[in-house]
């Protein structure tokens, strides 16, 4: 029983040591988890593979350095997909950092597909004005928009030929830490354009609601949903590689408090 009540006593630095094994012991050793898909991915894929190709998505990628193992491996998996679709999409951003990160990984993965910029892909870069932007916008794009991120005016790329307003887009999606709901107040809600949002794990909570009410037409959570999304289009990339050790992470911490617990109720029987 002794024995039981020092498990409450663990070291902190024994605790700091198993946490640094379990994280870096899948980048030593491969080690496979099992990938449960959740509904919320499932629909952001079946919504992209339901676009048509005759209009563009505009790929709002509003994310920094700070939170990139998160988001990074999203944005990568959808342009995988809308480029494995052969959909035309814009990115933009409402951060002056995103349109830089999103453009690195269009390259990359545009490499993949044989996609060229201008024709399959393009970059508005960094848009000012939040909600006075999304309603001018959806109005009117070339007028909004009018260069891009190289300075080219938008009447001289081929993809935008055609494009004026909300009519002419399919889908939004919104890669943010917490991604705005402006866009569901004023696009999905009176032009009814389907939105996917990608967030952070620890705001997912307060999007929810938009799912359950049909406001949202998926929702890609943390590294998690990019590991699901990454599933669905058969290979492993980021998110996979990022998933194990938080899982393990996780789990350690879930044993620790259980063996604290333990250790706890031992030293008041001896009491």
């Amino acid at each position: 029983m002794r024995l039981l009540a020092k498990l409450q006593e663990i070291p902190y630095r024994v605790v700091y040591l198993l946490v640094l094994t379990v994280i870096i012991l899948p980048f030593v050793i491969e080690l496979k988890l099992p990938v449960f898909v959740s509904n919320e991915t499932l629909m952001a894929y079946n919504t992209i593979e339901q676009l048509p190709d005759t209009q563009i998505v505009i790929f709002v990628s509003s994310w920094d350095a700070g939170i990139k193992g998160e988001l990074w491996p999203q944005t990568e998996a959808l342009m995988r997909h809308l480029m494995q679709r052969g959909i035309k999409f814009a990115i933009m951003s409402q951060i002056a950092q995103g349109a830089s990160f999103a453009e690195e990984i269009a390259e990359r993965v545009a490499k993949l597909y044989n996609k060229k910029y201008g024709v399959d892909w393009c970059n508005w870069g960094f848009l000012t004005g939040d909600a006075a932007m999304i309603q001018a916008l959806a109005k009117n794009i070339p007028k909004t928009v009018q260069k891009d991120f190289r300075g080219t005016p938008l009447t001289d790329i081929p993809m935008m030929q055609g494009i004026e307003d909300i009519s002419d887009v399919s889908l939004i999606i919104d890669i943010d830490y917490g991604p705005r709901p402006e866009w569901i107040s004023f696009v999905h809600g009176p032009y009814g354009t389907p939105i996917i949002f990608g967030c952070a794990s620890i705001v997912s909570s307060t999007l929810f609601p938009y799912i359950d009410s049909g406001q949202l037409a998926g929702l890609l959570v943390g590294v998690r949903g990019a590991t699901e999304y990454e599933s669905l289009l058969g290979y492993r990339g980021m998110g996979h590689k990022l998933i194990i050790p938080q899982s393990l992470a996780h789990l350690l911490i879930v044993i620790l408090v259980l063996l604290g617990n333990i250790g706890y109720l031992a030293a008041r029987k001896l009491q």
